[in-house]
């Protein structure tokens, strides 16, 4: 018999080779090293203690400490990219100003921490990018309205549209994205972008999350491009490789002021790394930047 979980399945004639038992006996030794050192781990405990929902939490708080991502003297529109399951924007929640609109986005459900909005989507669709679009608008912080006057005949649907369409919202990008597992059942819609494939956790194979990592940053980066204002603040996580030194060159034809950093919560043995993206350039040619 094998053993699954709680049920027990007959196996006529199965008989387990020793390359079956030594991963069985290697993935029960690698759980428990992780189980141990989640118990023995300062940041897991802390953020226990302050009702984080994960310890990456700690991450962005030492990088807003150096780098001084959120304003506490405005509000302002952020917007965190693979929020589940949601540190990242309780974080930004409490130290941006109480009055910032704080929009989580990602490919898998989650409920939103408290004082934050959430959608469940695609950043790799065009449609994602519309849906930000409009909810910063119809949130706006700054209490400012694109309506016309109300006596100009030239005020139009169309009109309306081209402004939304146009707009770049967000004060602030942050983007934590490594996720999913591939689901158990493979929904029936053919996204173009098949995000279940693009998209993985971390598989322990260096190269293969390096390449994912990069495909997501660039993903984070185009986000960035659409739709964070002039003179804004970004942040993603990547997984250093070999194209590591062509991302940075990327950023530095978005950002004025580009940096890579490794808070203390992030684990000595861990390949991630942060860039932080400070200063958006007020004219940025896509094409260009990823012509690199």
């Amino acid at each position: 018999m094998i053993q699954l979980g709680l049920r027990s399945i007959p196996c006529i004639g199965f008989k387990p080779s020793a390359r079956y038992l030594y991963t069985r006996l290697y993935s029960r030794a690698s759980s428990k090293r992780w189980l141990d050192r989640q118990k023995q781990d300062f940041y897991t405990r802390e953020s226990k203690l302050d009702s984080l929902r994960s310890r990456a939490g700690f991450k962005l708080a030492q990088l807003d400490d150096v780098y001084h991502i959120f304003s506490n003297h405005r509000p302002e529109n952020i917007l965190d990219l693979g929020f589940a399951p949601g540190a990242w924007s309780q974080m930004a929640h409490k130290r941006s100003h109480p009055d910032s609109v704080i929009l989580g986005v990602d490919i898998l459900p989650c409920d939103p921490p408290f004082g934050v909005s959430s959608i469940q989507a695609n950043i790799l669709s065009k449609r994602t990018h519309s849906i930000i679009r409009q909810f910063f608008m119809e949130h706006n912080v700054n209490n400012k309205t694109t309506d016309s006057d109300p006596n100009n005949n030239n005020n139009s649907n169309s009109n309306a549209i081209h402004i939304i369409n146009n707009v770049l919202p967000v004060d602030v990008i942050i983007s934590d994205m490594y996720e999913p597992f591939p689901p158990i059942k493979y929904s029936t819609n053919n996204l173009t972008n098949k995000p279940y494939f693009r998209m993985s956790n971390t598989s322990g194979l260096a190269v293969k999350d390096h390449l994912n990592s990069i495909d997501l940053c660039d993903a984070a980066l185009i986000t960035a491009i659409d739709l964070l204002k002039p003179g804004g603040s970004f942040v993603c996580k990547q997984f250093m490789g070999s194209e590591t030194a062509l991302y940075e060159k990327r950023m530095r034809k978005v950002f004025s002021r580009v940096e890579r950093s490794k808070p203390a919560a992030s684990r000595d043995e861990s390949k991630e790394i942060y860039f932080i993206g400070k200063q958006k350039r007020t004219t940025v040619d896509k094409i260009d930047v990823f012509s690199t």
